[in-house]
């Protein structure tokens, strides 16, 4: 009797002291992202060498892509499918949804080799960069990986592509966090893809909850 009674005593304060943890559920096909992580304002500059604020993405679904133009295996097919993606939902795109790519080496991704990766796979989205090299801007840009959980480590390579200088080594390859994340209308960070788990189909499904207030 006694510990039956000790039981119920103890399971009682687990409940009243909250110390049941409550497991939020899983709403999307990708992986939710259940805290409610925001991000600072920014302005980088797009593949037309024009200023673009992130004021901008207020009030809209955004699919925020992380990728860079030397990638020639995983974001050359996530920038196929979500070209697909962007052509699907042609009547929703710059009313609540809108769609942009952000490189992670600014490096060698000027406005220049943006607009070329751009023309190839036949994307209209803007895709940033920074303006020139500098601290500050580099400070910025690697502001806007951190606030997205975007690691972006450079290991040199002798069979890397070359630069001219540009402030790094002169090889280099660039291992980073890819994929995309998936923004509310309240600008909170909803959904992650990775290459690890991508499906174009799952994408445009989880876009779908949130276009549809999830």
């Amino acid at each position: 009797m006694y510990r039956q009674w000790l039981g119920c005593v103890m399971i009682g304060l687990l409940m009243t002291s909250g110390c049941l943890a409550v497991v939020e559920p899983d709403i999307f096909e990708g992986e939710d992202i259940n805290r409610l992580m925001e991000f600072s304002p920014f302005t980088l500059h797009d593949q037309h060498a024009a200023n673009f604020s992130s004021s901008s993405l207020n009030d809209t679904v955004v699919v925020v892509h992380f990728m860079f133009t030397n990638c020639y295996d995983v974001c050359s097919t996530q920038t196929q499918d979500l070209a697909a993606i962007h052509e699907q939902y042609t009547e929703r795109v710059g009313v609540d949804l809108e769609f942009i790519s952000i490189t992670v080496d600014p490096w060698r991704d000027d406005a220049v080799a943006l607009s070329d990766y751009s023309q190839v796979f036949n994307t209209s989205w803007p895709m940033l960069t920074v303006p020139f090299l500098n601290d500050e801007n580099l400070s910025l840009i690697e502001r806007v990986w951190t606030e997205f959980g975007v690691q972006v480590t450079l290991i040199e390579s002798e069979e890397s592509t070359t630069i001219q200088g540009r402030g790094h080594t002169v090889y280099y390859n660039v291992e980073h966090t890819d994929g995309v994340v998936l923004l509310d209308f309240n600008g909170f960070q909803r959904v992650r893809w990775t290459s690890d788990t991508w499906n174009a189909t799952g994408i445009a499904n989880d876009i779908e909850l949130l276009l549809g207030g999830v």
